[in-house]
């Protein structure tokens, strides 16, 4: 089996700026240092273009494109087990699937081919959260992508960061939806990735799938990515992937797809990388006027960047009705 760890390990680097965000904390600069890790780590495009410098993708690539809580895991394990023709086992998912922009290093190099030469097919996945001018393109290798209302990100992403580095206790949802709707922040990558690969959306090795479209019409799904990977499977390969790559499945091997958690400050249940997996309830812990105003603002974003992604139409829009003072 390519790879040896069990589960994601924290470096000595990362192992370093955990004790410096638990004395943030601590102090009371949590959101400041949050703001930090992300302008500096997240979203620096100097970070960006670094992760595949060098790097020459083949037929034999099949890229999970998606943005940040967008369904990456669901979509990783697809291809996972399609290249596998479902009998892909592993200790964590990551240590088959290459993952170059992690913030952390990355768990299998560009370099490492095991995956790839174990597969009946020949096939290996990488993962990226990158927009698709970080990403190198090739008319052989397969892109897969999923686009999440961004509304459901800003929670989503709330919880696993969150939980991740142990910050719940100390950013709120306010500090996070302000971190998310700042100038170039996350929500403003989330409108460039979404313009990017949707602009490829007629390429014959792409596939851009609805959030809502993997949970409402997964076996579906399984068929477009097998068909665009190239890969025929038999009745038995697909029920294996189907029911590997089911929300239940999946939820029931939290282990193999989970982050590292945070060792220090209050103890809390291991972060969920498979929390709930819904569509439309952003209302969780958003105001409607803070879910008004992420509609708003992507929406004008996707504008001035030229895209026609269909938002009002994939969506539900929230309109604020909050009368003005």
């Amino acid at each position: 089996m390519p790879g040896t760890a069990a589960k994601p390990k924290i470096g000595k680097l990362a192992l370093a700026a955990l004790l410096v965000m638990e004395l943030a904390k601590r102090l009371g600069f949590a959101s400041s240092l949050f703001r930090f890790v992300l302008r500096s780590r997240i979203l620096s495009p100097r970070i960006k273009r670094r992760a595949f410098r060098g790097f020459e993708p083949d037929e034999r690539d099949v890229f999970v494109a998606t943005y940040a809580k967008s369904g990456t895991n669901w979509m990783m394990q697809i291809a996972q087990q399609v290249a596998y023709l479902g009998d892909a086992e592993f200790d964590h998912i990551h240590q088959w699937v290459s993952w170059p922009d992690s913030p952390g290093a990355n768990p299998v190099p560009l370099s490492d081919t095991s995956a790839r030469d174990a597969a009946p097919t020949g096939l290996r996945i990488i993962k990226t959260h990158l927009e698709p001018e970080f990403v190198p393109y090739c008319e052989k290798a397969t892109y897969l992508t999923v686009i999440r209302d961004p509304k459901e990100v800003v929670v989503s992403s709330y919880y696993f960061i969150g939980g991740a580095f142990g910050m719940l206790d100390y950013v709120g949802i306010d500090d996070w939806f302000e971190l998310f709707m700042q100038p170039n922040g996350v929500a403003d990558t989330w409108a460039a990735h979404t313009a990017g690969y949707w602009s490829w959306r007629h390429r014959a090795n792409v596939e851009v799938f609805d959030f809502g479209e993997v949970k409402r019409e997964p076996e579906r799904c399984i068929q477009r990515v097998a068909g665009v990977m190239g890969v025929e499977l038999d009745h038995a390969q697909f029920a294996k992937v189907s029911e590997r790559a089911s929300f239940e499945y999946m939820k029931a091997h939290e282990s193999q797809f989970g982050p590292p958690q945070a060792p220090f400050g209050r103890r809390r249940p291991p972060t969920l990388m498979i929390r709930r997996g819904e569509t439309g309830a952003s209302d969780e812990l958003l105001s409607r006027t803070q879910q008004a105003a992420v509609d708003r603002h992507c929406q004008r974003k996707l504008l001035a960047l030229g895209s026609d992604f269909p938002y009002r139409e994939r969506f539900t829009i929230v309109e604020d009705t909050t009368p003005e003072s």
